[in-house]
């Protein structure tokens, strides 16, 4: 019996799985709503790319070059308040105002600081003494005036030389 039953098995074809080609030409063929959708999410992707590519464009030559400008002329006020901070010291010690000198570069050691980082651009050994320098021509202010009007005189040079370095084009 167990021959009959391998020969029926035998006999019989095997079923053929039904025909899905159609049904797979149907879903691989997207729906209009589909398409649509993958179109517009396409379009919206390069809108989204040139849009930012546009507003980088925009960043890099408008903004940056203003905001270096801006800069500039930010370091260049700092350079004139201390010219103007060791004129004025220096028209008080001609006048033997020692007091008045003393005021006058009051803000000074701060105004100086700010505009160090643009000095060291040119002369990294010059940005780190001018501050020492200042405070050598404060402290030295009481004992010996004549010397800080010198110190005053020598100060004021270098920042006119530091001022045609850095903003004399």
């Amino acid at each position: 019996m167990d021959q009959n039953n391998a020969d029926l098995q035998q006999e019989q074809p095997i079923p053929e799985p039904p025909d899905t080609s159609h049904a797979k030409a149907k879903k691989a063929q997207p729906g209009r709503l589909q398409g649509f959708s993958r179109k517009a999410l396409l379009w919206l992707v390069v809108f989204a790319v040139a849009f930012l590519a546009g507003i980088v464009t925009d960043h890099y030559l408008r903004y940056k070059p203003l905001q270096d400008e801006l800069n500039t002329a930010t370091a260049h006020l700092r350079l004139f308040q201390v010219l103007d901070d060791v004129s004025n010291a220096r028209l008080a010690l001609s006048s033997n105002d020692v007091e008045g000198a003393k005021t006058a570069l009051l803000n000074t050691p701060q105004r100086l600081d700010a505009l160090l980082p643009h000095i060291a651009v040119i002369d990294a050994s010059l940005a780190q003494s001018m501050p020492q320098r200042l405070n050598l021509i404060v402290s030295g202010l009481d004992r010996d005036p004549e010397t800080a009007k010198f110190d005053l005189e020598l100060f004021n040079k270098d920042l006119l030389e530091v001022e045609a370095a850095l903003f004399n084009e």
